[in-house]
């Protein structure tokens, strides 16, 4: 009995691993069509009213390549999943600067703030250590 158990346990553990090799490879193999997704935050430096928020996501929205818009106006900032190959950030700050007379800025992340790109993962846990493992098998 205790013997099915632990070959049981090693057989779902194989697929798991498996399993997370498959998708790190699908996710780091290079696919040169279709659009590259990438995500910005843009900061407004004054309060922004709900209208003039959602004008702006709605005409943001309307641009092609453009996938999704969320304003938060609480702390006055939006963050835009666009195609790369179509956007570049610093393009979609002056549009916003000169379309809506008001001052935005592109968020740059310190370098504190990319060292600790994911505070959730635990990077001494079995999973991260595996993740990184296949992830350098596969890009290199």
């Amino acid at each position: 009995m205790i013997k099915k158990i632990i070959i049981g346990a090693g057989v779902v553990v194989l697929l798991l691993v498996a399993t997370l090799a498959v998708h790190i490879y699908m996710v780091t193999s290079s696919r040169p069509d279709g659009p590259n997704w990438a995500m910005s935050q843009i900061d407004f430096n004054e309060d922004l009213d709900s209208l003039k928020s959602e004008k702006i996501k709605t005409d943001l929205l309307a641009i092609e390549g453009m996938r999704e818009a969320r304003i938060n106006t609480k702390s006055d900032f939006i963050i835009l999943l666009y195609d790369r190959k179509q956007h570049n950030p610093h393009d979609l700050v002056k549009q916003v600067n000169t379309g809506y007379e008001i001052q935005a800025s592109l968020f740059q992340p310190s370098e504190d703030q990319l060292a600790a790109s994911c505070p959730a993962i635990n990077k001494n846990s079995l999973t991260y250590k595996l993740g990184s493992y296949f992830e350098q098998v596969f890009t290199n």
